[in-house]
C-alpha cells in the first residue's frame, strides 16, 4: 500500500496541471492510491498498485480462443499483451475500440493486460475509512467489486482486477499469448 505522502507525489502534478488552485487535502490515516477511469458516463476505479501505465489505444489484431472479452493482442516493445473489453466484464454494450480510447496497463497475477477504457480522469486518494462495501449498497451484491465511494457527487465502484478477470481466464489468454509469441520466433 502507497502512504498519502507517495500519493500526494502523484497526484500534486495532475492538480497544478488542471490549474485546480484549491489546496490538496489527503486524509493522514490509512489511504490507498486509485485511478479513476470512465466508460460512458460512469466512473470506476482500480487500485494504482495494480496499475503500469496509461497509453493511447492503438489496432488490436484479433486471435481464435480467447475468453470473449479479450479483443485480441497488441505488441508493446515486443511483449505481447491481451487487450481486454473493460466494458465485456462489466456486462456494458461493447463497441469497437476507438482511437480517443485509452489501454490501462494493469498486473493480474499471471500476466499484464491493456484495458481498454474511454478515458483515464484522474488519480484520487482513497480514505479506508470512507469506502463502503458493496453488500450495504448493491441489493445482489457484486462480489467482483471490492469498495465503493462518493467523489464530488458520484458514486465510483472499485473494482479488484484479480476477482473482475478470472484466474482460469487469466490462465487461457497466457496460453494465447506464449502461443502467440512463438509463431513469431524462428524455429
Amino acid at each position: 500500500m502507497l502512504d498519502c505522502n507517495c500519493i500526494r507525489q502523484y497526484i500534486t502534478p495532475i492538480v497544478m496541471e488542471k490549474g485546480l488552485d484549491s489546496a490538496l487535502s489527503l486524509p493522514e490515516n490509512d489511504c490507498q492510491a486509485l485511478l479513476i477511469l470512465r466508460l460512458d458516463d460512469q466512473r470506476y476505479a482500480l487500485f494504482l498498485d495494480a496499475v503500469e501505465r496509461v497509453v493511447r489505444a492503438v489496432a488490436v489484431t484479433p486471435v481464435p480462443e480467447v475468453p470473449a472479452f479479450v479483443l485480441g493482442l497488441i505488441n508493446v516493445a515486443g511483449q505481447l499483451l491481451p487487450v481486454v473489453s473493460l466494458r465485456a466484464c462489466l456486462g456494458l454494450p461493447d463497441r469497437p475500440v476507438r482511437p480517443q480510447d485509452q489501454f490501462v496497463f494493469a498486473r493480474t497475477p499471471l500476466l499484464t493486460v491493456a484495458l481498454v477504457v474511454d478515458e483515464v480522469q484522474e488519480l484520487s486518494a482513497l480514505d479506508i475509512g470512507r469506502a463502503v462495501a458493496p453488500a450495504e449498497v448493491l441489493p445482489q451484491g457484486d462480489w467482483r467489486v471490492q469498495s465503493l465511494i462518493k467523489i464530488n457527487g458520484d458514486i465510483i465502484l472499485i473494482y479488484d482486477l484479480d476477482k473482475l478477470i478470472s484466474h482460469a481466464d487469466q490462465s487461457q489468454m497466457l496460453e494465447v499469448k506464449v502461443k502467440a509469441g512463438k509463431c513469431g520466433q524462428a524455429e
